[in-house]
């Protein structure tokens, strides 16, 4: 009767640890699908981070600690450097997960995918020039403070055109897409020579969160200048995805 029972407990025991290691075989076979769920998590995490301190709840907790002028002036290069700094840990935590490679491009295959991400990054660069590079990277309202100004204006409530005789300067970029500073990541992202499974699943969520923050920025781009981004939205000119050639008709030139 001992040995039957000890044979039970023995068994019990094995099966219960064959659960414990077999209760997702899909996982335990494929290590990459936790990196990708990981990457995913993470990166919605530093989205999470990166929107709260562009909202306006932390920008008034922040005029309560610090006054409303020094906001004013140096709330926009905090803003670049937590941003610079909250992405390295997410990066080097990315790194550390298991991934599949999907493709990889080398040697002169790799050559057009770089040339788009270059591209990426002289459309960003031409939509910057155009909303303000003294306002985009905070130069304008540090130098007010560093010249001892005492009223400074705050930073633009969003990235837009400039307001130009009760009207909607849009050039260049914006002739072909009203959130040009949100679209120029997609090529430098999406065209990586080597795509992984945990590039891939930070690229869909960074993708969600540039499309969710241009309709947001929308928002505010309203409130910010009524009816002349109001009349600015119906030109035509298309609210993310670039119209590749503008019609003649829109109010802006390229």
């Amino acid at each position: 009767m001992g040995d039957v029972q000890s044979w039970r407990s023995v068994k019990g025991g094995s099966d219960r640890k064959s659960l414990g290691t077999t209760s997702n075989p899909v996982m335990n076979r494929s290590p990459w699908i936790k990196g990708f769920l990981r990457t995913a998590a993470a990166t919605l995490v530093y989205a999470a981070v990166h929107s709260f301190f562009a909202s306006r709840t932390a920008k008034r907790l922040a005029a309560k600690l610090a006054g409303q002028r020094n906001v004013n002036a140096l709330y926009r290069p905090f803003y670049l450097v937590q941003s610079a700094i909250t992405i390295a840990p997410l990066i080097a935590y990315i790194r550390r997960q298991p991934t599949r490679v999907l493709y990889e491009n080398t040697g002169l295959a790799a050559l057009p995918f770089r040339a788009i991400q270059a591209g990426g990054i002289c459309w960003a660069t031409t939509a910057a020039y155009e909303v303000g590079l003294s306002e985009i990277l905070g130069i304008r309202p540090a130098a007010c403070l560093l010249g001892g100004a005492t009223q400074i204006a705050p930073e633009p409530a969003a990235q837009g055109p400039a307001l130009l005789n009760g009207h909607m300067k849009a050039r260049g970029p914006f002739c072909i897409t009203r959130h040009p500073l949100n679209v120029a990541p997609l090529p430098i992202i999406w065209f990586f020579p080597r795509m992984t499974t945990n590039l891939l699943a930070f690229n869909l969520v960074s993708t969600g969160y540039l499309v969710l923050g241009s309709a947001l920025e929308e928002k505010r781009l309203l409130e910010r200048y009524g009816s002349a981004y109001a009349e600015y939205r119906l030109s035509g000119v298309p609210f993310y995805l670039p119209r590749i050639v503008p019609s003649e008709d829109l109010p802006c030139r390229l």
